[in-house]
């Protein structure tokens, strides 16, 4: 099993994890009905269809909204994959559950969502923490700098959609409502994220034998 695992979340060239959860999306996109029967609906989600919690963040309201998500998904899941697949794998596996969960304790108002914003979000917080940490090991002030102004501009950015409800770069009141909270959400999870995984790199690297000898 660690083995899969290992292999699953391996280094490579090609960003795969990101393709197959945009690929999912766009296969879902043109069937009849299936974003109705597998989107956060608060409603639904009450009366016992739990997988919506999951399944909602691969269902969308237009194509335009599709667009948006998957080339903001695939960007920013092509950085993070490169610089840390695992990292990565385990961000996605968190924010797919503690998006939705999150949003439906803090907006009880919120009763439906789609999309792969939330994971973006998520997905965007690991990138720039990974890239500030690389910067760091190579005394790079500038990777250091750049990547901690994108975070705090996009911090910025939720903040615009929670005074406004309107996204920053697309106009979305005729197709969608963004949900800050979600977003919010993703970023924290990242960090989650981000600190899950450097505690189990510290914890394998102080649990690895010392073969230091004492040639006095």
């Amino acid at each position: 099993m660690n083995r899969g695992l290992n292999r699953l979340t391996s280094e490579s060239g090609i960003p795969y994890l990101s393709l197959l959860t945009v690929v999912f999306s766009l296969i879902l996109l043109p069937i009849n009905n299936a974003a109705k029967y597998l989107q956060y609906d608060r409603a639904a989600i009450g009366a016992g269809q739990f997988w919506r919690i999951i399944t909602g963040h691969w269902t969308h309201w237009s194509f335009d909204h599709f667009l948006w998500c998957a080339i903001t998904f695939i960007a920013l899941g092509a950085v993070c994959e490169r610089i840390d697949r695992k990292g990565f794998a385990v961000s996605l596996a968190l924010s797919i559950i503690i998006v939705p969960v999150f949003c439906w304790f803090a907006d009880p108002a919120m009763h439906f969502y789609r999309g792969l914003s939330g994971l973006c979000s998520s997905v965007f917080m690991v990138g720039a923490i990974q890239m500030a940490r690389k910067a760091r090991t190579e005394h790079n002030r500038a990777g250091v700098i750049l990547p901690a102004l994108a975070a705090l501009l996009f911090f910025a950015k939720i903040f615009f959609e929670f005074i406004n409800g309107q996204a920053l770069f697309v106009h979305s009141s005729d197709i969608f409502t963004p949900v800050p909270l979600a977003h919010l959400s993703g970023c924290l999870v990242g960090m989650i994220a981000v600190a899950c995984t450097e505690f189990r790199v510290h914890r394998e690297s102080s649990c690895l034998p010392n073969y230091s000898t004492d040639n006095s």
